[in-house]
């Protein structure tokens, strides 16, 4: 239980992280200056690619394995890993532009960084 609030955790928190940093930047006017119907939309894709991150974060389970959550490697690969990859394609497709691709993982990574290291931590 404890692995899927880790989950939980990271993709709310990174969602409030973004989503407060999206509402500085339209406040600031660096984004959505013009008055259309997708001014809102860097909300949307800063909860959909937070949402993108935890689903990629699912191996995370695999620490319920004694000989998985024993191995420090193994571990960090389970935690890493899929959401690492993710952000690689993310930037990828993004490669004119990779700013916003960066501004919305980096949370997300953060927090999972700091879940991981209070993982290993407490074994």
């Amino acid at each position: 239980m404890k692995y899927l609030i880790i989950i939980f955790v990271c993709f709310f928190v990174a969602t409030i992280f973004s989503l407060m940093g999206v509402f500085v930047l339209q406040y600031a006017g660096l984004i959505g200056k013009t008055d259309t119907d997708f001014k809102n939309l860097p909300y949307g894709i800063a909860i959909a690619y937070n949402l993108y991150l935890s689903i990629g974060s699912l191996p995370i389970l695999l620490n319920l394995n004694d000989r998985i959550r024993s191995n420090s490697l193994f571990s960090a690969l389970s935690f890493f890993l899929l959401p690492g990859i993710f952000v690689l394609f993310s930037l990828l497709l993004m490669w004119d532009d990779p700013w916003p691709g960066i501004l919305f993982c980096f949370p997300y990574l953060f927090i999972l960084i700091v879940s991981f290291i209070r993982f290993r931590k407490t074994i």
